[in-house]
């Protein structure tokens, strides 16, 4: 096991300019989050706007819904994606060991992407990335998150994965961070990853020990993937020590002799 990076947060004086539903007057209370990402010369900071709380966001969301009468909406918009979640750190912090020799000018595709932190790391890593989510307020967020960390080589596609809506394209990576928390997940995400991934890339999904993870292992092995697993620590500010296990789930696919 690694040490667990250092993350500091340090809300911005002052409030950021709220971000809106497309279809509606619901604005989100925001706040800017300073991420450090890594230890010594591997480190990356990154600068984070996000939702200021969550809780009291899916209230206000759902109050608003209602009023509109389109309270059925808040499963599909509810804005879980706009935090940053354990399996994001741990995910990012595995990019920043492999570090630039093994992402700079790579190829990479982010599933399930929310804030994008591992996609925003990969970027500051010199990886080509393509972010992907089905969230219609996650371009918003992307596109400030990318100006705040001056990222090139970084850009946007709408993915659902029961359609797989991406263009044809092969990736060196395929990466995703606590994307299996419903039962239909793995059958979704499996392929998705098998379509997507370069015959000799590399995929990386990190998970907090969800029922649905060795599920999708075994999956995965049906596509014809082998797996290693691996666990980092990273902060969660609702643990009560300030930390936890995520596992690290590094997916390749089988050589013929």
């Amino acid at each position: 096991m690694s040490q667990p990076p250092q993350h500091s947060q340090h809300p911005k004086d002052g409030t950021p300019s709220p971000a809106a539903l497309p279809d509606s007057s619901f604005l989100y209370e925001l706040k800017i989050l300073y991420e450090q990402v890594g230890l010594g010369r591997q480190a990356i900071n990154l600068k984070i706007e996000c939702i200021k709380d969550l809780n009291r966001t899916i209230d206000l969301l759902f109050e608003h819904l209602q009023e509109s009468g389109n309270a059925a909406l808040l499963e599909e918009l509810c804005p879980y994606f706009g935090v940053i979640w354990p399996s994001a750190r741990a995910l990012a912090l595995y990019l920043t060991e492999l570090g630039t020799e093994n992402l700079k000018g790579k190829s990479l595709l982010e599933v399930g992407c929310g804030l994008a932190i591992p996609s925003l790391a990969a970027g500051k890593l010199g990886a080509r990335v393509t972010a992907t989510d089905f969230h219609p307020e996650v371009p918003r967020f992307l596109e400030k998150n990318i100006e705040l960390n001056q990222i090139s080589h970084l850009h946007f596609v709408q993915l659902d994965w029961r359609k797989e809506t991406l263009p044809p394209a092969k990736y060196d990576w395929v990466i995703g961070s606590d994307i299996l928390y419903e039962r239909q997940h793995p059958a979704w995400v499996a392929p998705v990853i098998a379509r997507y991934l370069s015959d000799d890339g590399t995929a990386v999904i990190t998970d907090p020990g969800r029922p649905y993870l060795q599920t999708f292992a075994d999956e995965m092995k049906r596509f014809g993937f082998h797996n290693e697993t691996l666990v980092r620590t990273v902060p969660c500010e609702t643990a009560a020590d300030g930390k936890k296990d995520i596992f690290v789930l590094i997916l390749k696919r089988i050589q013929e002799a």
